[in-house]
């Protein structure tokens, strides 16, 4: 017999966060809950300005301004910009 497992979806968090890299995607993950999984913006990271980039059906990526209530999708990239003060 042949057990086939499906990959699980993925996400990723880049920029100014604690541990960039790619995360499991639960199902209702939110901005908020992604940048938490990455371990929390570091010292130069601001919460304004996050962009999500997205891949869309015909293959291009778009950059979207992101809140932190919107939901991650699989294959999104979460950027957390670097903040100056």
């Amino acid at each position: 017999d042949t057990i086939f497992v499906p990959e699980a979806p993925m996400f990723y968090v880049s920029g100014e966060v604690q541990r960039a890299g790619g995360y499991r995607l639960a199902g209702d993950t939110t901005v908020r809950s992604a940048i938490a999984m990455g371990g929390g913006l570091t010292p130069r990271g601001t919460l304004r300005g996050l962009k999500i980039h997205r891949r869309l059906p015909d293959g291009t990526i778009t950059k979207l301004d992101a809140r932190l209530t919107d939901r991650v999708e699989a294959g999104d990239v979460v950027e957390v910009r670097e903040g100056f003060f």
